[in-house]
């Protein structure tokens, strides 16, 4: 018996771990997943800003799961470029956390790699996205085979 509940609690654990690693693969979770990347790389510069160097690397595991979740929308719609600039994203992101979580953080390192973190999301917006006429960022029309 205990054999089985051991097995059901695995199984539910795991259900839960694909809840929080979502995959994006329509435009609308795309633009879903998209609407919580401002929020975090803003909080992750007013944390930098006090030195708060444990919420900064918070908000950047945020931007990166965005990012690594959307990688495979990218994938799907064969755009090659897109997927380049995504794991260069990534890299980026995985170096300011680097910058943050090391023995003796450096503030204003960790600020210039952030900044080239939103350079690189305003590579792709160029790109991709567009705003719509409440001034939200959606996919750029046409710019994926069906839409």
């Amino acid at each position: 018996m205990h054999f089985r509940f051991g097995i059901a609690a695995l199984v539910v654990a795991s259900a839960g771990a694909i809840v929080v690693a979502q995959k994006v693969s329509s435009p609308e979770e795309l633009d879903k997943a998209m609407k919580k990347m401002q929020p975090a790389l803003q909080s992750a510069n007013k944390a930098l800003k006090s030195k708060d160097f444990p919420e900064v690397a918070k908000q950047l595991a945020i931007v990166r799961q965005v990012i690594d979740d959307s990688r495979e929308f990218w994938v799907q719609h064969k755009k090659d470029d897109a997927v380049k600039a995504n794991r260069e994203t990534v890299g980026k992101i995985e170096a300011a956390e680097k910058l943050v979580t090391d023995s003796s953080p450096d503030a204003a390192a960790a600020t210039a790699a952030i900044k080239e973190i939103g350079a690189a999301c305003r590579t792709c917006h160029e790109t991709y996205r567009v705003r719509d006429a409440d001034n939200n960022w959606v996919l750029k029309p046409g710019s994926i085979e069906g839409q």
